[in-house]
């Protein structure tokens, strides 16, 4: 990849927020492609009209994005934006979940398979978010969020915020984020249940909906 070395300056034609790209429209006229990943982190979503700087790149398939975009005011300014930082709450959340699932797997309350496939799941959960991001760069074929929240839901979500936050993917859209979090919550109550007292009587409650129902 190519790119120029001076920045450029345009306005925010267009967004697609569900998809996380739009494009610019330079002062001479020519548009460009402009993803997510190239905007600094803020609480707002990038809005058309929003007047931007930013350096143009060419890519090996000689297509032209935006890249390492900055917000400018009216007077041409750059915009402070806010430098947050959402991913340590997400970090907090998997390392108290690998110190519990490393204890309860040292004290024989769970077989030490169910951490290797947390491992297994995780490093193919983060597989898919790279080849997403890098789908999403290219505009080829996405993996769809249900199937990125399936493999979180059963097992993978340690390796989704891993590669959220590496790869700042997926930490923008808000019914996405609702969502995910939603298959975390489930996923640890279902491992609660299978290390602690609670998992008796609920297997044996599991037993019998399952006998009473009819075959």
């Amino acid at each position: 990849m190519s790119s120029r070395r001076t920045r450029s300056e345009g306005v925010l034609a267009s967004w697609n927020d569900e998809r996380g790209f739009g494009f610019v429209t330079l002062d001479d006229g020519e548009r460009i492609f402009a993803h997510i990943s190239a905007f600094p982190p803020r609480d707002a979503r990038p809005a058309p009209g929003e007047r931007l700087s930013f350096a143009v790149e060419r890519t090996n398939e000689d297509k032209v994005r935006a890249r390492n975009i900055r917000y400018l005011a009216a007077s041409g300014r750059p915009l402070r934006t806010r430098k947050s930082r959402p991913g340590g709450m997400s970090y907090v959340v998997l390392v108290t979940f690998a110190v519990a699932i490393g204890i309860v797997t040292a004290i024989g309350a769970l077989p030490w398979l169910f951490a290797a496939l947390y491992l297994l799941m995780s490093l193919i959960t983060y597989g898919a978010y790279a080849a997403d991001k890098k789908a999403a760069q290219t505009k080829q074929w996405r993996v769809t969020e249900s199937a990125l929240l399936g493999l979180g839901l059963f097992g993978g979500w340690p390796g989704a915020l891993v590669a959220q936050q590496r790869l700042r993917h997926k930490t923008q859209k808000v019914s996405f984020r609702q969502a995910f979090w939603g298959t975390v919550v489930l996923n640890i109550l279902v491992f609660a249940i299978l290390t602690t007292a609670l998992r008796g009587p609920i297997l044996e409650l599991a037993r019998l909906i399952l006998a009473a129902s009819p075959s």
